[in-house]
């Protein structure tokens, strides 16, 4: 059966009225000009042949989005999934995009902050505050966008120094301890230099409730960014802004449902139940905290130079995060049975530079060029990946026995002599990387016919080379880890010397077109299709995966589009609506198989939707925004399917077949 996404979002955002007649108000009022970037150049959203939504910096305000995770409430295709830190958190758009804790698996939508890539979708995971606009771009924008876009993009503009003096502070005080301080300062300097400053500090109690340890889901994060924009001469100008960011939380810990078998293990290895069985409650039983500490910088420079006829320009960036997450109850119970460090670090640098026509003749274009390159690194040599814990004797002895009591496992004196699962102070520890540059090379193209139809073509080159490493140790307190002389679960978990060392490199020309065609000053209708690609790479995880397993291929992705643009009602209502069919060729599928994610291709993935996008005012101080969105997402072709629980899998590899099934949403 296919998987049918049906999202509705209805907001209505009010101020203070005057005392004026509604009817007068009615027919002053007029929906502002937005203005958006999607195609690299400032356009009137109207005119634009993409499916975008844009929120303008009042519009944040007035709707009190305080976080990027909240402006899925008014973009219906936009699912923003929060993992257990902030850097596993990722983007779906039209319902593709990635699942699960995988670091190294690049994202389908790409970030970009202020024209800059971002490669890891948590470092621009934070409190909106001094931000000009967020734009999403739905379905593939690889000609102009280039890596990692094939399911869209959140492209986010910060608010840049004045020209004038302004200041703004603010506090916010909430339920669960909540305290939020949001302050700036913007003006000139001198002449040719002005500056800006902005921070936001937010402190926030703990909302889960855990009956066998310390609450979670509380946070303290802090961040700051400094600006200033040089104005050399009327053509020249650069902007360079300098952020950082820290998080302190105590994350938030999944509630599981445990099975009557589960639930006789827990209670048989000394452990408690005292709370429902219901993974909606709100409460949880963990005999440890969990905790995430990290922090990210980031720079950007950006120059612009206005030439006769053209302008260029540069955006130089770069940025590095170091997280820890601490999962101090790893098995999910009240038992103390292993402890998880889980470090990730990275850093990235990108160069963009642009030349494109002023814009505003028959013909216009742009010619660019990108690189990327990336480090990131999984472990830390001074800390213990996983370590067994003071209860993982017993555990492992309850696991033991519920299997001889079901007879799935022999009865014998080899568990009785060697734990099953280890004994406390057992290690494994894994070190992870992975090496990625990209080089890209774009042009676009738009001619207008006459004052109805406008058409463009866009083509982009990309090649890409990754190179991942795994490594992987076990040093246990009894025996190795050499079966069947040891069950020791670190022995899955980590394997000694299961490691991994392999380069590989994509390349793919992509491209878009599409046509306009303009029913009068007020409504467009267009038609476009796009490719997309993804390069390739591996499942950079701990685990048992073998040599052949870890690789997977690039993705390829054709979008066909058809939508309409139109205001009525003298400007004062809008509606943006666009129908979609989707092909992805190899699909890069990520799942969950028992301990670790792995990642593969699904032969073909179809997505088929409608989104509509309406704003009205009412007044000239209350505006309803209803935007709709109905998607459908299918595996058409999917033979190499991670088996969900009770499916008996269809090939020796235990893999299902999961061809006409629709995707997990």
């Amino acid at each position: 059966m296919n998987n049918k996404n049906y999202r509705f979002c209805g907001l209505l955002v009010a101020a203070t009225l005057f005392s004026t007649s509604s009817s007068m108000l009615l027919h002053a009022a007029q929906l502002e000009e937005v203005i958006v970037t999607a195609q690299k150049r400032q356009e009137d959203m109207q005119t634009v042949p993409v499916s975008v939504s844009a929120i303008t910096a009042d519009q944040l305000t007035d709707m009190g989005f305080n976080d990027i995770s909240d402006i899925a409430a008014q973009v219906p295709s936009l699912i923003v999934l929060t993992n257990i830190s902030p850097m596993a958190t990722t983007f779906r758009i039209r319902n593709i995009g990635n699942a699960g804790n995988i670091p190294n698996f690049e994202p389908a939508t790409g970030l970009f902050i202020d024209g800059a890539f971002r490669s890891r979708s948590g470092i621009g995971i934070g409190d909106l505050v001094d931000v000009s606009s967020v734009e999403v771009l739905k379905g593939p924008q690889s000609t102009l966008h280039g890596k990692n876009v094939t399911a869209g993009v959140i492209s986010v503009q910060t608010q840049g120094p004045t020209e004038q003096l302004e200041a703004m502070f603010e506090v916010d005080l909430g339920s669960d301890e909540l305290r939020q301080i949001k302050s700036y300062v913007s003006g000139p300097l001198n002449d040719w230099l002005s500056g800006r400053l902005s921070l936001v500090d937010t402190r926030r109690g703990e909302l889960i409730e855990n009956v066998a340890g310390p609450d979670s889901d509380g946070l303290n994060s802090y961040a700051i960014r400094g600006q200033l924009r040089a104005d050399f001469s009327d053509a020249l100008s650069a902007r360079l802004i300098v952020g950082y960011a820290e998080k302190d939380m105590n994350t938030l810990a999944g509630d599981v449902y445990l099975s009557e078998a589960s639930q006789r293990i827990v209670r048989n290895a000394g452990g408690s139940l005292s709370i429902p069985n219901d993974p909606g409650d709100r409460l949880v039983e963990y005999a440890d905290e969990s905790y995430y500490k990290g922090d990210s910088n980031d720079i950007i420079l950006n120059l612009s130079y206005a030439g006769d006829g053209y302008t260029l320009t540069s955006i130089s960036s770069y940025d590095d995060y170091d997280g820890l997450n601490f999962v101090g109850d790893v098995e999910q119970s009240s038992l103390k049975v292993a402890d998880f460090n889980d470090r990730q670090r990275g850093s990235s640098f990108s160069q963009e530079l642009r030349i494109a026509s002023d814009g505003g003749d028959e013909f216009n274009w742009l010619f660019g060029g990108f690189y990327f390159t990336n480090e990131f690194i999984r472990g830390d040599k001074t800390l213990p990946e996983f370590i067994a814990t003071e209860d993982v004797e017993a555990y492992g002895d309850a696991i033991v026995d519920e299997l001889i009591s079901r007879g799935l496992l022999p009865l014998n004196l080899l568990p009785l002599v060697i734990p099953a699962f280890g004994v406390e102070g057992d290690r494994g520890d894994y070190y992870i990387t992975q090496d990625t540059n990209n080089l890209g090379a774009f042009a676009k193209f738009d001619y207008e016919f006459n004052e109805k139809w406008k058409a463009a073509l866009g083509l982009r080159y990309s090649y890409e080379d990754k190179h991942g490493v795994v490594n992987q140790t076990t040093q246990l307190s009894i025996l190795g880890c050499v079966p069947p002389l040891n069950t020791n679960l670190l022995c899955q978990v980590t394997p000694d010397g299961n490691n991994f060392d392999q380069k590989d490199a994509f390349e793919a020309v992509t491209g878009s077109l599409s046509a306009s065609y303009f029913l009068n000053s007020d409504t467009m209708l267009y038609g476009s299709i796009s490719s997309g690609f993804k390069s390739g790479g591996f499942s950079l995880q701990n685990g048992t995966s073998t040599d052949e397993l870890r690789p997977f291929d690039e993705e390829n992705v054709i979008n066909v589009e058809l939508g309409a643009k139109t205001e009525f009602l003298d400007r004062r209502a809008r509606i943006n609506a666009s129908v979609f069919h989707t092909e992805y060729k190899d699909f890069q599928n990520a799942s969950y198989a028992g301990l670790v994610f792995i990642v593969n291709n699904a032969e073909l993935v179809t997505v088929d939707g409608i989104e509509v996008d309406s704003t009205m005012i009412l007044t000239e101080n209350i505006m309803a925004t209803m935007n709709l969105a109905y998607i459908d997402t299918l595996y058409d072709k999917y033979t190499g399917g991670q088996c969900y629980y009770g499916r008996t899998p269809d090939n020796d590899a235990g893999q299902c077949d999961l061809s006409g099934e629709g995707l997990p949403s």
